[in-house]
């Protein structure tokens, strides 16, 4: 078996523990979070690392991965460093590692520092507009601050985004990258961008105006198109 392991240069002292991860990712750790892949978390010197273990692709990906695919894991590492480099919040990537069994792609994992953050986007499944206005109105200025980065998150989700409120300012980072496009966002592109969120058309309705505000849109026409697109998202998933 082969074995790829790319190590941050800050982060070596963590080599004998990063090589180790394929051989304990399944009996130690914290596991914070398992469905197609699993999450866990790591207590080494004093800090919090986070490993995300990649299912085993199928046939077709192993084959696409180990010939002209990036593997997840090398594409999360990447990205990291390039929305690190254009001041988007990510946790810092400090490792990632690819197995392959006769030149298929067959296990991989990232490793990053703990995202700090307390609380998740999913949290505003049950909020209403009323008294989040602050919070909202931040939210849809974040959204356009990273899409003036062209960068075009494409799994723009509620799990995706943690946020935290510091000095009376909203703080967000971004989760689960693997799947971004770095390229100029165009108001068409952007008012599929909040298709995912699953929160009231009303939030949706606001995010948007606001967000339209910022980069030079009209904001009513523009939050019609968003909210159409969420309805159309939603009623195809059920």
């Amino acid at each position: 078996m082969k074995t790829v392991v790319i190590i941050a240069p800050a982060y070596q002292q963590y080599t004998s523990f990063i090589h180790s991860l394929p051989l304990i990712f399944n009996s130690e750790g914290t596991s914070i979070y398992k469905a197609r892949n699993e999450i866990k978390n790591f207590e080494l010197d004093g800090k919090t690392l986070t490993v995300k273990g990649y299912k085993r692709p199928h046939i077709i990906n192993r084959i696409a991965y180990g010939t002209f695919r990036q593997s997840k894991a090398k594409r999360a590492y990447d990205y990291a460093l390039r929305l690190l480099e254009k001041n988007i919040s990510t946790p810092e990537p400090v490792a990632y590692i690819e197995q392959y069994e006769c030149g298929l792609l067959c296990n991989s994992y990232f490793v990053s520092l703990f995202a700090t953050e307390s609380h998740l986007l999913r949290e505003l499944h049950d909020y209403k507009v009323e008294g989040n206005e602050a919070l909202l109105n931040a939210l849809a200025a974040y959204t356009a601050y990273v899409h003036e980065r062209d960068v075009f998150p494409i799994d723009y989700s509620p799990g995706n985004v943690m946020f935290e409120k510091e000095n009376g300012k909203f703080r967000f980072t971004l989760l689960d990258i693997n799947r971004m496009q770095f390229r100029v966002v165009t108001q068409k592109m952007a008012v599929r961008c909040f298709r995912r969120f699953t929160m009231d058309q009303s939030l949706i309705d606001f995010i948007a105006k606001e967000y339209a505000r910022i980069r030079g849109y009209e904001p009513t026409a523009f939050a019609c198109e968003a909210t159409k697109h969420h309805t159309i998202f939603w009623k195809r998933r059920q």
